[in-house]
């Protein structure tokens, strides 16, 4: 599938739940707003702990959040840095996002399909991607990405993203986005397969460890850690990269 498709998938999504979308939880239709900032809040602070350790980003100024939605993340970002940026793939969620921040300075949000971000280099004194690469359906794309992270950090910066290292042969059949696509292309409306049927479109994908290790590499990174999230029987190995250059 390609990047334009995924793009559709996720324009469809903005377009029904995207408060859902933005986490995959069971409250289909049903996020209090101030409750999903607080989810945010609870998770950059969770990270400010995480990376504190390895002294990076050593300036604060610019913040990288791809794969941003509808701002989950914005507001907790921008009491630590003093300029935001999202990006996503899906225009209705930029949208939402935009509409939710309209009292927030220094927070501005990107639609992008494309896989060269359109960021200057060495411009973002931290990019985060948690959550969005195993959502790419295209190797090469998911690794073009993880190397775009890299042009657009800043030297003495912090990367932190993670990816879907393996998924166990049984869940690789993701019955519930296969459903959905068979019924999307028979004519049924997404609202009807969403709501009702709680189907939804977007897939996951694992990006093995050692392709991702290559291309920072190559990329002239340097990995400061890489932790194993999940354990070994887990349905989803996920994985967390930390990095900088």
């Amino acid at each position: 599938m390609s990047l334009q498709a995924n793009k559709r998938q996720w324009d469809e999504l903005g377009r029904l739940d995207p408060f859902w979308a933005m986490t995959g939880t069971n409250r289909f239709n049903g996020w209090n707003v101030d409750a999903f900032f607080q989810t945010g809040v609870e998770q950059v602070d969770r990270l400010i702990r995480q990376i504190a350790p390895y002294e990076r980003p050593q300036q604060w100024s610019t913040i990288l959040d791809f794969g941003c939605g509808v701002g989950r993340l914005t507001r907790a970002f921008r009491r630590h840095f003093e300029q935001y940026a999202g990006i996503d793939i899906a225009e209705s969620l930029v949208f939402e996002a935009r509409r939710l921040h309209t009292d927030l300075s220094q927070a501005h949000f990107i639609v992008s399909a494309s896989a060269t971000l359109p960021i200057a280099s060495n411009s973002c004194d931290m990019v985060y991607a948690w959550g969005v690469l195993q959502h790419v359906p295209d190797r090469t794309s998911a690794l073009c990405y993880v190397d775009e992270f890299v042009r657009v950090m800043r030297p003495g910066g912090m990367l932190m993203f993670t990816t879907l290292n393996a998924l166990l042969p049984l869940y690789r059949l993701q019955p519930r986005r296969r459903i959905y696509a068979i019924l999307r292309t028979a004519g049924v409306s997404p609202e009807v397969l969403y709501r009702h049927l709680k189907l939804y479109p977007h897939e996951v994908h694992p990006l093995p460890g050692k392709e991702v290790v290559a291309q920072l590499n190559a990329a002239g990174a340097q990995i400061l850690n890489i932790c194993d999230e999940s354990p070994p029987d887990a349905p989803h190995q996920w994985r967390t990269y930390y990095v900088t250059k």
